[in-house]
């Protein structure tokens, strides 16, 4: 169940439909845990289902942090019926169900 960091809130998906995380503080030898030390500017790259987090931000500045989010050449749209984050209020418009992800929103960074 993706929660907000703050308040742990259920935003995107209706309370209660689906599990929750396991308290992976609790007992982190029982998970495949990995740790990066990075630098500004470095890059980590993952699947968007990879359960991932970061320690506390130590600095009294704001942290900034940029997420892109790359899709196959063969990625069709598959609308959703909630909230996506970030929000495709009228995309279902202009791109069909099951079409390819042909659209403004989603620039082609590399042609096959």
């Amino acid at each position: 169940m993706p929660r907000t960091f703050l308040h742990k809130q259920a935003r995107w998906f209706p309370e209660g439909s689906l599990a929750e995380l396991p308290d992976i503080d609790a007992s982190p030898g029982g998970f495949d845990i990995r740790r990066f030390a990075l630098q500004p500017g470095d890059a980590i790259f993952f699947d968007f289902l990879t359960v991932h987090a970061a320690p506390g931000f130590p600095y009294p500045a704001r942290r900034r942090i940029l997420s892109l989010r790359y899709l196959s050449a063969d990625a069709r749209h598959a609308p959703r019926t909630w909230r996506t984050s970030p929000p495709f209020d009228d995309l279902h418009a202009g791109l069909p169900a099951g079409a390819a992800m042909d659209h403004p929103l989603f620039p082609v960074v590399s042609p096959a």
